[in-house]
């Protein structure tokens, strides 16, 4: 009682003395980035800045109160991360105060009592460190595990006993199971023009299965990749019945599915670009897509429109059609050019296997002596396969990605050339801890050779990162680049995420083209890097210096997207 109005008093008198207008930590504090960096250290006090664009805006400025009211949030914080006997101070002179941060030891875990069949899913170790936020994910993967295996009503009571007179902590999880629970009757409110068969295709449960909330997740992202609803809730009342059967209520109200976009954007390979698109995602009904935009670079542009129709003729059997117009400066050439594609697609045993039609007319303007100025019409029958075994398309820390794709070009269909292209592809990627491994590899093949529009080309910022856009391989006087006729296009990465959304990457890429079809013992060209991450939810933002091992010099890449 007497120390709390000692502090009202001390802090009263406070608002009386001068503002302080700089904070500054010292200490165990972290340089850039870590829990205890300046920047974490800030938000522990909620104190922002403002950006340094905006130099018309004020720093804030401070009273002593506020720095006796951080330096407690900061110590808190500390035990909140098992540092229990932190020594938080600070002194204030010259308008400028300095907390200074002294964690000291982290306090461990004696003993976890827990059952076996829930001890695989906790994160932490006796005798290891223990704080607050990794206790709560183990509570949660516990209650994670009990909803996905049918026992959604099971009761955990976690405790964490710290002692501090021994400085470590006894933590006990105890589950009472209680009885299994079930999916009862199913009903759906629909206000979209949507009918009601296309709606159960994506309900993965049924009624009278044991319950499971990883089915529930997965028919709301089905639901949700519609992309035309603007509400979408499954009711499932887990406290209101009093048997084994929960029933679900699914309730759907259509949003804005009709959306004019426009971006800006900037990556090494293509530079500065301006995107412009309207789609609609339910034209005339049941899903039905249309897209109609352009692109624009500074080496050209392309106007596109795709119509995709998701339930088209048997079960599970899609149509899409793509149309583009595009006139593009590349390397070696320009190329306007007409492409109708249109092909039919359907999931089998988790491979999404598609087959087609491809016209290309094509009026090109080679920079290569050895191939011709000139119009050029590719008809072609295509299939392609791919199977995603990824945990994540966007993101993806664990999984595999295998696709293969073959192009028939006869003069059956008017084409003015009889070939057969190839291109099959592998991505895998494992995490371990913070660590994430990953390899790419690419082979494509041609069994003729063709105009330079649809030779192989390697190098830039989802290739050979010791090169700039399509610079790998043979090239004329001119520094023009060939491509090939055959290629091997590898990546290897290393990635170690240092902290929450930042990793650091080193990798080693390595490229073979031959202008021979069918061969594979050409001579590789080589690079190794440096990177960094920013991971965002439309994928990561990439900064890579790649280093060709026998030319010399570095080439920078920058861009946002995933590439294994």
């Amino acid at each position: 009682m007497i120390k709390k109005l000692f502090t009202k008093f001390f802090l009263t008198l406070s608002l009386f003395a001068a503002e302080i207008e700089q904070i500054n930590f010292s200490g165990d504090v972290d340089l850039v980035i870590g829990d205890f960096s300046r920047e974490n250290l800030l938000k522990v006090c909620n104190i922002s800045y403002p950006p340094f664009y905006k130099i018309w805006q004020d720093n804030p400025t401070f009273s002593q109160y506020d720095i006796v009211v951080c330096s407690e949030s900061i110590e808190e914080y500390a035990q909140s991360l098992g540092f229990y006997k932190a020594d938080i101070s600070y002194a204030i002179e010259n308008k400028i105060a300095q907390i200074h941060i002294k964690k000291n030891n982290p306090i461990l875990i004696n003993s976890i009592t827990i059952d076996k069949e829930y001890a695989s899913l906790i994160n932490i170790k006796e005798k290891g460190f223990f704080n607050t936020v990794d206790f709560s994910n183990s509570k949660k993967a516990i209650r994670e595990y009990l909803n996905q295996t049918g026992y959604p009503k099971a009761e955990l009571d976690a405790k964490a006993y710290v002692d501090i007179d021994n400085y470590q902590v006894d933590i006990s999880y105890q589950v009472t199971k209680n009885s299994p629970q079930y999916f009862g009757k199913i009903t759906i409110d629909n206000d979209a023009d949507v009918d009601l068969e296309y709606i159960e295709k994506e309900i993965k449960f049924k009624e009278g299965e044991l319950y499971n909330s990883l089915l529930i997740d997965e028919t709301y992202e089905g639901l949700y990749n519609f992309g035309i609803y603007k509400y979408i809730s499954l009711e499932h009342n887990l406290d209101g019945n009093d048997d084994d059967t929960m029933p679900v209520n699914i309730k759907l109200l259509k949003g804005s599915y009709r959306e004019t976009s426009y971006s800006l954007g900037y990556d090494t390979d293509s530079g500065g670009r301006f995107k412009a698109e309207y789609k609609n995602d339910n034209f005339f009904g049941n899903l039905k897509k249309l897209s109609i935009g352009t692109r624009v670079t500074q080496d050209g542009y392309n106007i596109y429109n795709n119509f995709y129709i998701p339930y088209f003729v048997f079960d599970g059997v899609s149509l899409k059609n793509e149309l583009k117009y595009e006139d593009m400066d590349y390397e070696s050439y320009s190329q306007e050019k007409i492409e109708e594609k249109i092909y039919l697609s359907k999931k089998i045993f988790g491979l999404t296997n598609s087959i087609g039609f491809l016209s290309q007319n094509s009026q090109i303007r080679s920079e290569l002596e050895e191939y011709e100025s000139g119009s050029y019409l590719l008809n072609s029958v295509f299939f392609n396969t791919v199977l995603d075994a990824r945990d994540s398309s966007i993101n993806p820390k664990n999984g595999y990605y295998l696709s293969f794709y073959i192009e028939n070009g006869t003069k059956a269909l008017a084409s003015e050339e009889d070939y057969i292209k190839t291109l099959s592809e592998l991505r895998y990627i494992k995490t371990f801890d913070k660590l994430s491994a990953s390899i790419k590899t690419k082979v494509g093949t041609l069994d003729k050779d063709l105009p330079i529009f649809k030779h192989f080309f390697a190098g830039g910022d989802y290739s050979n990162r010791g090169y700039t856009y399509q610079n790998v391989g043979l090239k004329d006087l001119d520094n023009n680049p060939y491509g090939g006729l055959s290629m091997i296009d590898n990546s290897l990465e290393f990635e170690y995420n240092v902290y929450k959304d930042i990793g650091i990457a080193t990798f080693f890429d390595s490229t073979m083209l031959s202008l021979k079809a069918n061969n594979f013992s050409e001579k590789f060209y080589n690079s190794v890097g440096l990177g960094a991450r920013y991971y965002t939810p439309i994928g990561p933002l990439r900064v890579d210096l790649g280093f060709p091992l026998k030319e010399g010099g570095f080439v920078f890449h920058i861009g946002i997207g995933q590439v294994f």
